[in-house]
């Protein structure tokens, strides 16, 4: 089963969508150049890997009647419409998590991963009145690191600045939350998550209730 959630930190949302896309598509390209020098021809010049596209389409249904609905709370369409627009209006990254969870509840190939929003084109379709098609259209997003100057010997190095976090011994669930974000931005890592369920003895799939007390440690 997958699980797609969209975690928009700049405005404290972290939302899944209520059903998985059927595909998803995901194209990446380096940024070679290919230069004709006088009297030698053609020449290519082999640069950094690129960054990563991806898009799939998402069905935003009107209702949560629906077989297949993720068993997270249900948000009607306009809710992610609004929230495709903030990302795209805010011009912030969103953070795309993606469980990929087998029948027996084990976790295979997680992903989490930085994206902008370059464009979403919505859909509707005669005699599915209510229902949305939107086509997301995402591309890896890598930011400049925070440095500074730091003189060593009379040399001038640059070093990453970098915050430290202590952890919490608990955290309170709030709404849109789910036990992959948890682990994420409590423990560093969302793989960390199955340590979680069993430190708190949750079953799958890690139902939350808003207010629960979850113990990180």
């Amino acid at each position: 089963m997958y699980r797609f959630i969209l975690d928009y930190e700049y405005r404290s949302i972290s939302a899944e969508l209520p059903l998985p896309p059927k595909a998803m598509t995901t194209k990446l390209g380096g940024k070679n150049v290919t230069l004709d020098l006088v009297n030698s021809g053609e020449i290519s010049v082999i640069k950094d890997i690129g960054l990563r596209d991806i898009s799939f389409q998402v069905l935003l249904p009107k209702d949560d009647n629906v077989v297949g609905a993720m068993a997270g709370e249900f948000h009607e369409p306009i809710y992610f419409l609004s929230l495709f627009r903030n990302i795209m209006a805010d011009k912030k990254p969103v953070r795309l998590i993606i469980l990929r969870d087998l029948p027996n509840g084990t976790s295979i190939f997680n992903g989490d991963i930085s994206l902008s929003l370059e464009s979403y084109v919505v859909t509707e379709n005669g005699g599915e009145e209510g229902d949305f098609y939107v086509d997301l259209n995402f591309k890896e997003y890598r930011s400049l690191e925070s440095t500074e100057a730091v003189i060593t010997g009379g040399e001038v190095k640059e070093e990453t600045t970098r915050e430290v976090k202590e952890t919490a011994k608990t955290y309170v669930v709030k709404q849109g939350d789910c036990l992959w974000a948890i682990a994420k931005s409590e423990l560093g890592s969302g793989e960390k998550y199955t340590e979680l369920a069993s430190l708190n003895n949750l079953s799958y799939p890690y139902t939350l209730s808003v207010g629960q007390t979850i113990k990180l440690q």
